[in-house]
């Protein structure tokens, strides 16, 4: 996207509604997940959530979106090229992003059948999330679909930061090194594709995101009150699947206070 035209995009009045939402995207059990000290069991609970709840299906999530988008070239463009680049990793010269995921998690010494399907070991709360991405990701309008996926799901906290560019994703082998799980829990470097690949491509797709919604969003529009609708609730339902794996993972707010001091 052209620089002018990226300026352009941000000054929609959706932007800073969308933002606000994004800045919100941050639960209080994470910081566990940033430091040592947690069991293999705590680890396995979160991360077999994070797979079998949006990892393993994010390709097909963003192929039933779309599915829907009218010939809108440069739509379809960047759709297809995340699509792309989530079942194949062909833009970063890796592999599909769930399966390096896998290789990610047998570096920390769990194997593929831990992350089986399994209903019964996910959290009501995340199945109640898995069900409206896969929802949504297929309804219209397509421009919510879009946001969804693209902007909500794939984005984080350091939206706001990352657009006006004061957060810059780390890049490089130092980025990995200093990545939690290989800092605190052993995993090998050479086990971390994942995080090399989100490095490598992840500011791009941003950058497409919004310009894929801002673009083909009339400001007051129906649509407008609809994207914003659709995220809202989207983090509203994350918000309690994380709040699900907190409590599977027998994490609490005064627990993680109380290491804090």
């Amino acid at each position: 996207m052209e620089h002018a035209e990226a300026q352009r995009s941000l000054a929609h009045p959706l932007v800073e509604r969308l933002l606000g939402i994004m800045d919100r995207k941050h639960h209080w059990a994470y910081p566990a997940l940033t430091r040592g000290g947690l069991t293999r069991s705590q680890l396995l609970v979160h991360f077999r959530h994070e797979y079998l709840v949006y990892v393993r299906d994010f390709p097909v999530l963003l192929a039933r979106a779309l599915g829907n988008v009218p010939p809108l070239v440069e739509v379809r463009r960047a759709l297809a090229e995340n699509l792309y680049e989530e079942q194949t990793g062909g833009l970063s010269n890796t592999g599909p992003h769930p399966e390096l995921f896998i290789t990610m998690m047998r570096g920390l010494g769990f194997s593929r059948d831990d992350f089986a399907d399994d209903d019964e070991s996910i959290h009501p709360a995340a199945l109640a999330y898995r069900d409206f991405l896969l929802r949504e990701s297929a309804a219209m309008p397509w421009q919510g679909a879009v946001a969804l996926l693209t902007i909500f799901l794939e984005g984080s906290a350091n939206e706001r930061a990352e657009l006006a560019g004061t957060f810059v994703r780390e890049r490089g082998e130092e980025a990995v090194l200093q990545h939690p799980l290989v800092q605190f829990y052993g995993c090998p470097p050479e086990a971390m594709v994942l995080r090399r690949a989100h490095a490598e491509v992840e500011g791009d797709h941003r950058s497409d995101a919004w310009s894929m919604v801002l673009s083909n969003t009339q400001p007051g529009s129906k649509v407008e009150v609809q994207i914003y609708a659709k995220c809202d609730e989207a983090l509203g339902l994350w918000l309690r699947y994380r709040d699900g794996v907190a409590e599977r993972m027998g994490l609490t707010r005064n627990q993680l206070a109380a290491t804090r001091m």
